[in-house]
């Protein structure tokens, strides 16, 4: 048997008086927990089983830095990072938001650094 925690919810040993993940007296009693397990299992979504569909973009971000377009590349970077920032806290919503802009950011990137080098060898600064 063990004291579940009326703040947290974790499932604490029988003998113990304060919560080891919050720290909070395990004397309070049941019926006045602020844990709602019920509520808890309401609050699972699709995301919480199968995170693989997840993908950031920051590869991408880094070879637009290095290779061709560094601003767009940099900015890229800034939105994968916060990206994967708010995935690892588990707002799903915020990092695909962040994500697709990063995917945005480096499909312009590329769009801009072609762009760019036709600009130049049709000016012939690059030739053959």
């Amino acid at each position: 048997m063990s004291r579940i925690c009326p703040e947290c919810g974790y499932a604490n040993s029988e003998d113990q008086r304060r919560c080891r993940v919050c720290n909070a007296d395990l004397g309070v009693s049941t019926a006045s927990q602020k844990y709602d397990w019920n509520k808890a299992a309401a609050d699972t979504n699709d995301y919480s089983k199968d995170r693989s569909w997840f993908r950031s973009y920051l590869t991408e971000s880094i070879i637009l830095t290095l290779w061709c377009c560094l601003p767009m590349g940099i900015l890229g970077v800034v939105f994968s990072s916060q990206a994967l920032a708010s995935f690892k806290v588990m707002d799903y919503e915020k990092a695909d938001r962040k994500a697709n802009a990063a995917r945005k950011v480096v499909i312009w990137g590329l769009v801009l650094a072609f762009l760019g080098f036709v600009a130049l060898y049709v000016s012939g600064i690059m030739e053959d």
